[in-house]
């Protein structure tokens, strides 16, 4: 039987805000949700810290799943490492390697927190190889629409979503346990506007009948 009244936080990706979780949020059963909004210049750890005192002040250390898009899923998996109490996370697009475009866009724009974060090799996705979860990981990959292709993303070579290689969202740490990817036909965006995002939550953390994508 589909459970209801469970805990969510949503943590948005770059440029979006708590609004990128409404489509999702009328399509889901009843449940809780708190979508954290943040400023992607800030200091990563200071977003985690007031995530997890909202967390802890108004979710009161219950059980919690986190469904997180780009960015976000770099921010939710420190999140994670705090509650402890992590029922699933759900990754949408996630950064995993890092992003050639920020590689080079660090460089120009030199003070950007988000592009020396998210740039490949950077000293926060090279801290996640110390992370182990115990938690079930379903990790949503953008492999793009037909329209959605960018050489830049790509750099004229590499399937992508328009924003991120497939390549870099396939590249979780090897230290990572028990997750199961997912890819879907869709743009970087196009994940937060499609049913197939919804039956995936549904079918993730409220038991629903798990829909047919394709799994590996």
């Amino acid at each position: 039987m589909p459970l209801q009244n469970k805990n969510i936080i949503f943590l948005h990706g770059t440029g979006q805000s708590s609004l990128s979780y409404n489509f999702l949020d009328v399509f889901l059963p009843k449940h809780r949700v708190h979508c954290h909004e943040y400023n992607v210049q800030d200091d990563i750890h200071g977003i985690v810290n007031n995530a997890y005192q909202f967390y802890l002040y108004n979710m009161f250390s219950q059980p919690v799943s986190i469904v997180a898009h780009s960015y976000g899923c770099l921010i939710g998996i420190l999140l994670a490492e705090k509650i402890k109490q992590i029922e699933h996370f759900i990754a949408l697009s996630a950064p995993w390697g890092g992003s050639r475009t920020a590689g080079w866009l660090s460089m120009v724009f030199r003070q950007s927190k988000l592009f020396a974060n998210t740039k490949p090799g950077s000293d926060l996705i090279t801290s996640f190889a110390n992370i182990t979860n115990n938690y079930p990981i379903t990790n949503v990959i953008t492999t793009g629409s037909a329209s959605s292709g960018n050489a830049l993303a790509g750099f004229g070579s590499s399937d992508n979503d328009g924003m991120l290689t497939v390549e870099t969202q396939c590249a979780y740490p090897k230290s990572f346990k028990n997750v199961t990817n997912i890819k879907l036909p869709l743009s970087h965006n196009e994940i937060l506007l499609s049913m197939d995002t919804v039956d995936i939550i549904r079918g993730v953390i409220f038991d629903y009948d798990k829909p047919k994508h394709n799994v590996e």
